[in-house]
């Protein structure tokens, strides 16, 4: 295990806003994932740093050094800075939780003090936390035996209700054991699956943010099949399965879990998950043309193809080329627009889908004997 040292890169970042800090008699701390990914050597992008007191002034002068802005973060107050050179840093102000029903959204209560702060998080590895000053880190803290369970290996939870608090930490937990390459502290598996009616109690946007975030990951079949043996995966959808190996954007995977459900599966699967329609447009355009067994008219989106690739194999490679005749050529023969135009297109799309029409000579010898 490494010693809790600042990299070099975050090094000039956080001792400015350290000493800042200072001046405003604002005590500050690296809290959670810096925490965690600096102790197993990992690099990371993302700061997240927590004061007893309100961090405005911090995330303005921060923002202010990094050329960057300072966005409203979420429901609870964070301040999150966001530079050119994708690193992120996020402000929060120490707080408490409590969540009245499962599944809920927490009841905050500010102020609060670190130890207090440490006490609302997800899993032990993450409510780690270290004094942030001018001179560098100060002593781990560590209620939870985080650093125990960072060197076994383990994901485990605060408490027994965590993962009834808050369902989407079961998503949390996969997502995790599968990136860091380590495994279900034991009783964590149980909890999962007694988290399960919790869980149906997730609203469909919590549900698809999870999802997204699993698609995100280096490796997402892995977290799916954890969920699936702990029965969380059919709360997404029922059915679903992992996008090919081959596929590497989320694009991509969305579109490859739609297409090995079928045309329409796939199409209900994509109704039920809340995400931005630039997410889930390959997948509407790979399902259509999955559905009609035919080459498409225009040029197909890269991640539209990739994922059609990958769920056929053994298509040929010119169906999922632009179809080989057009109107153009259509008229040019001396047809005129109308239900025998449609029905030509039609045929020799579903004809270079097979692979028999590879070419436009092949296209139009086909046409004029249709003619």
């Amino acid at each position: 295990m490494n010693p809790l040292e600042i990299p070099a890169a975050a090094r000039r970042i956080l001792i400015p806003i350290a000493r800042r800090a200072a001046e405003l008699r604002l005590p500050v701390f690296v809290v959670g994932g810096p925490v965690r990914d600096w102790l197993l050597g990992r690099s990371t992008y993302d700061l997240d740093i927590v004061a007893e007191g309100d961090p405005t002034l911090l995330a303005q002068f921060a923002a202010q050094m990094l050329r960057g802005r300072v966005e409203a973060f979420g429901q609870f107050g964070t301040l999150r800075v966001l530079s050119s050179n994708r690193l992120r840093v996020d402000f929060a102000t120490c707080r408490k939780e409590r969540y009245p029903t499962s599944a809920c959204l927490p009841v905050v209560s500010r102020p609060a003090k670190i130890a207090e702060d440490l006490v609302r998080r997800d899993f032990t590895i993450n409510a780690m936390a270290a004094e942030l000053s001018p001179t560098g880190l100060g002593e781990i803290i560590d209620p939870f035996a985080g650093l125990r369970d960072l060197q076994c290996g383990l994901i485990r939870v605060l408490h027994d209700r965590s993962f009834r608090d808050d369902p989407t930490r079961v998503f949390r937990a996969a997502r995790y054991c599968c990136r860091l390459s380590f495994k279900p502290a034991p009783g964590l598996s149980e909890l999962a699956r007694k988290a399960l009616p919790a869980g149906r109690l997730l609203s469909r946007a919590r549900l698809s943010h999870e999802l997204l975030r699993i698609l995100s990951e280096e490796d997402p079949a892995c977290p799916l099949s954890l969920l699936s043996r702990w029965g969380h995966a059919s709360l997404v959808f029922p059915g679903l399965k992992p996008p090919q190996p081959s596929l590497e954007s989320v694009e991509e995977r969305l579109a490859g879990m739609a297409l090995a459900l079928g045309p329409e599966t796939g199409e209900r699967f994509l109704a039920g998950i809340e995400l931005e329609h630039r997410l889930k447009a390959a997948a509407h355009e790979a399902l259509k043309v999955a559905k009609a067994q035919a080459s498409p008219r225009t040029q197909l989106s890269a991640a539209a193809r990739r994922a059609l690739s990958a769920a056929h194999p053994r298509l040929p490679r010119v169906a999922l080329d632009p179809l080989r005749l057009d109107g153009g050529d259509l008229e040019a023969a001396g047809l005129k627009p109308g239900p025998r135009f449609r029905e030509l297109l039609d045929a020799a799309a579903r004809l270079q889908w097979k692979g028999r029409l590879r070419t436009g000579a092949q296209a139009q010898a086909w046409l004029k004997r249709q003619l």
